[in-house]
């Protein structure tokens, strides 16, 4: 079990944030329009020039990625690194990573889908904290840019979720580290990264344009590697653009979560405000929440 991450210092306006790109290559003018979207709220954006090279779909090698990577960490003007997409190929990335590098930058990593895979692994390997949050080719069109921006900058109201239009499946009260992001991403790490991180957590889970009998498939394999049974608490996200593009399944989500989490006796919600969708509300992976049935709030606790 690792224990609970800080949560990281706030930013300020005038800081410095780098950008790189761990999974699939971006579109330069995407880039562009976000760096300029950041500088108008006050920040600065170094966009490292690995963020626009491509190799296949990925956005350059793992070692691009890598010297990338410990040049943001190693620049003390940096003070955040923000994933400039999502996408494919994280899950090489991490495998890369020297973690030890990372343990005493205490930059905040901001990212979300793909990203799922290195903001879980900078938790589990170090125990620091990262911001599951829109990427940084969407921030010029993102409706959660100020949002995400008022998290970064101490506003820790900005990084809970309202769940007043929430489903509590299940209810209760539950504190834990947050932990979770990308249902396709996050059923591998379990099997991946070290410390049993999740146990005692509070899961987070969410995904899009995926065939409804494969949710049930990566459900179902958490399910038996006791997973669920480990957390203290369950969030579900946005599911999006779900399929059943072969012989009808017959399953609706409804029904597969029902399957997955019945025997559960912890609070489970579902429609929490983040996803693939326009509603992408940050959350601060590795840092101590609350869920809460009965304030209908997911919340991190202040600062110590």
């Amino acid at each position: 079990m690792a224990k609970a991450a800080q949560i990281p210092a706030p930013l300020k306006k005038g800081d410095c944030i780098g950008v790189f790109a761990p999974s699939s290559y971006v579109e330069k003018s995407d880039i562009e329009a976000s760096a300029a979207a950041l500088e108008k709220r006050g920040f600065r954006a170094l966009i490292h020039p690995q963020t626009y090279l491509r190799y296949n779909q990925s956005a350059g090698l793992v070692q691009d990625k890598l010297e990338a990577f410990y040049s943001l960490l190693n620049n003390s003007d940096v003070k955040a690194i923000w994933a400039a997409g999502g996408g494919n190929r994280a899950l090489h990335f991490i495998d890369h990573i020297d973690f030890k590098r990372c343990e005493s930058a205490e930059k905040p990593l901001i990212g979300f889908s793909d990203v799922t895979v290195v903001l879980n692994a900078l938790y589990a390997h170090c125990g620091l904290a990262g911001y599951h949050a829109p990427v940084f080719r969407q921030l010029h069109t993102s409706q959660n840019l100020d949002t995400t921006l008022a998290a970064l900058t101490g506003d820790l109201s900005a990084a809970s979720l309202d769940l007043k239009d929430a489903k509590f499946l299940n209810k209760g009260v539950a504190t834990g580290p947050l932990i979770g992001g990308n249902l396709s991403l996050f059923q591998y790490l379990p099997q991946t990264l070290p410390n049993n991180f999740w146990n005692g957590g509070i899961l987070f889970l969410e995904d899009c344009n995926e065939e409804l009998s494969h949710i049930d498939r990566m459900l179902l394999h958490l399910k038996r590697l006791g997973v669920f049974n480990d957390v203290k608490g369950i969030v579900l996200g946005e599911f999006t653009g779900l399929k059943d593009s072969a012989r009808p399944y017959g399953f609706t989500l409804g029904d597969i979560f029902k399957d997955s989490f019945e025997e559960l006796n912890i609070p489970i919600v579902a429609g929490g405000s983040f996803g693939h969708a326009q509603k992408n509300s940050p959350l601060i992976v590795g840092a101590t929440y609350t869920l809460d049935s009965t304030k209908l709030k997911l919340r991190p606790q202040n600062r110590k």
